[in-house]
C-alpha cells in the first residue's frame, strides 16, 4: 500500500491537500499504476494505492473514498470480491455509496456484466486511454476538479 499526492498543476491555487478528493487506485501492475497516476495528475486529488484486492479493502475502511480505480485481476482477492466487500461495509456504515469503476484487459460484454453484477457502476478496458478515464471521472466524481493548464505569460 502506498499513498501517492497528484500533483496539482498549479501548487498555490490548490487548497489544503489533506481536504483533496481522495481515490483509491487498486492496482497490482507497476506499469498501469504509473499510466494512472499520470492521467490522475490532470486532477486535484489525493491517490491512494492497493496493490490486491485485500488491500483495497483495507484503505477504503480506513479513508474517506471518493472513487475507487479497482482492477479486477490482482493478488490476495481478486476486485470483484473487494468490490462485494466494499459495498457490505458501506451498507454497515449506511453512508453513500461509493463510485468504484472497473479496470480491466477483459473487454466482452459478458465481462462488463459481471463486473456490474458485483456491485461496480462502471468499466473501462485496458489499455487505458486518457480521455476515457477523463470522461468517467466527469460522470462518477464531477466535484474532482481538473488542473488547467498554465497559459504562458504574454509579453
Amino acid at each position: 500500500m502506498s499513498d501517492v499526492n497528484i500533483p496539482a498543476a498549479d501548487q498555490s491555487s490548490q487548497g489544503d491537500p489533506a481536504k483533496a478528493p481522495t481515490i483509491l487506485i487498486a492496482e497490482d501492475n507497476d506499469v498501469n499504476l504509473k499510466v494512472l497516476e499520470h492521467y490522475l495528475a490532470n486532477f486535484e486529488c489525493r491517490a491512494i494505492v492497493a496493490k490486491n484486492g485485500k488491500d483495497a479493502v483495507r484503505l477504503f475502511y480506513r479513508n474517506d473514498v471518493d472513487l475507487v480505480l479497482m482492477d479486477i485481476m490482482m493478488p490476495i482477492m481478486d476486485g470483484l470480491e473487494a468490490t462485494r466487500k466494499i459495498r457490505t461495509l458501506e451498507r454497515k456504515r449506511g453512508g453513500k455509496q461509493t463510485p468504484i469503476v472497473a479496470i480491466t484487459a477483459h473487454i466482452r460484454p459478458a465481462d462488463q456484466h459481471v463486473c456490474i453484477d458485483a456491485g461496480m457502476n462502471d468499466y473501462l478496458s485496458k489499455p487505458l486511454k486518457k480521455n476515457d478515464l477523463t470522461h468517467r471521472m466527469k460522470i462518477w466524481a464531477p466535484h474532482l476538479h481538473e488542473n488547467t493548464p498554465r497559459q504562458p505569460a504574454s509579453a
